[in-house]
């Protein structure tokens, strides 16, 4: 894996910081979405490896070194030597593969005697090399000449020499044969931005549009899931398989189960002192429930919520949720008017503030009716309807939501 040169704009406050490592996690991103890429074509016994024997790895079939990087594929650039390099490292079992893959989001250089490279025979390959180095060797290369100067001068231009002259050595020459026999160049691959809206294009039209980002984030989380990286970075057809069956299970525009909610973060936003004047939360405080308004809150803004992302994706229509709604409404009339019936001849306000909390904490706990027939609805969510009905002001007042018994 490679990464874009360090940009020259500067930083915040005109203040350019020269161990800015953000391009290597951009680079890291493009390496993983390449690997899903090449994941989605394993066979059932095939796996793919990362790092461990290069960028990208199919045993077997294909080991594909990623390059992120803005600037030309020149004849002398590092991008191709140090590739050829490693696939001549003695302990890389080059002919196991059937192919041995370059890709960058470079373009070829306009002069690049590389430009011909996929549709040269390996003898016509080694004679494009053996060109190179020897223009390199007698200073006639100009371009990556005044290249080398203007970026660092003659040290990096002998680096490139002494570069070629270990990939050309002679005694390296039935190993780089192997190689150029298997050895293609894809130059000008997409961005990272544009790959992002290819995989989107190409495999989420399945997926609701407002989870899209998020199908992509969980699939690269797992892609470099601690676990996966501790255990040698392997990643099998059916580990990959199984992780995209769960994900497009999860975020499918018609779900069976109940979306992710985040609780925590959600928990996080609560202020008690902003909803305590709302109609829901002083429904609560009139039967001493005060120490239940966060947590009632939280449940509403879960309701509220879901049924928005739910709305903005197409799942749920109007008619869907109201009919969820009144049938909570009538059950919940229903079993007020039941535990109101065991208060007659209760005058106590205490007593009646105590069964009025029993009755609100035993409907909370009840079990869930699935919401539009989606699986493990949550209670949270359950409740948070409770909440939002609660906060309504009906027409007829014989409609309204109440937790007190009296």
């Amino acid at each position: 894996m490679d990464t874009t040169q360090p940009p020259n704009t500067a930083l915040p406050g005109d203040a350019p910081l020269p161990f800015d490592a953000t391009l290597l996690f951009k680079a890291l991103q493009y390496q993983l979405l390449v690997a899903v890429e090449y994941c989605y074509d394993l066979a059932p016994d095939e796996c793919l490896w990362l790092e461990v024997m290069g960028d990208v790895t199919v045993p077997g079939k294909a080991q594909t070194e990623v390059k992120l990087y803005s600037n030309s594929l020149t004849d002398s650039h590092p991008n191709f030597w140090n590739t050829v390099k490693n696939w001549l490292h003695e302990n890389f079992d080059r002919t196991s593969f059937k192919s041995l893959v370059l890709l960058t989001t470079q373009e070829f250089g306009a002069q690049a005697l590389l430009k011909g490279w996929n549709t040269a025979t390996p003898a016509a390959r080694l004679s494009i090399m053996e060109t190179i180095a020897g223009s390199s060797y007698a200073g006639v290369d100009q371009q990556s000449k005044q290249e080398s100067e203007d970026v660092e001068g003659g040290a990096k231009s002998s680096k490139a020499r002494k570069l070629q002259q270990h990939v050309m050595a002679p005694e390296r020459r039935n190993a780089l044969m192997e190689v150029l026999e298997r050895m293609h160049i894809t130059t000008g691959a997409e961005s990272l931005e544009q790959r992002l809206q290819s995989y989107q294009t190409r495999h989420l039209k399945p997926i609701r549009p407002s989870k899209c980002q998020q199908f992509i984030e969980d699939l690269l989380g797992f892609m470099s899931s601690p676990q996966l990286v501790i255990s040698g970075w392997k990643i099998t057809h059916q580990a990959f398989t199984d992780k995209l069956s769960e994900l497009t299970h999860q975020y499918m525009k018609h779900p069976k189960t109940f979306p992710k909610v985040d609780l925590a973060a959600l928990k996080k936003a609560i202020d008690v002192e902003e909803i305590r004047p709302m109609p829901f939360a002083q429904k609560i405080v009139e039967i001493g429930g005060e120490h239940h308004l966060k947590r009632a809150a939280l449940h509403r803004v879960v309701a509220q919520n879901t049924i928005s992302d739910l709305y903005t994706d197409g799942v749920l229509f109007k008619p869907m949720l109201d009919g969820y709604l009144g049938n909570h409404l009538t059950l919940h009339q229903y079993g007020r008017e039941l535990a109101m019936l065991g208060c007659i001849g209760i005058t106590c306000p205490t007593e009646l503030s105590t069964r009025s909390m029993v009755f609100f904490i035993e409907r909370n706990g009840l079990p869930v009716e699935p919401f539009c027939g989606l699986e493990h609805t949550m209670p949270e969510f359950r409740n948070g309807i409770y909440h939002m009905l609660a906060g309504e002001k009906p027409e007829d007042e014989d409609d309204e939501f109440h937790w007190r018994l009296w």
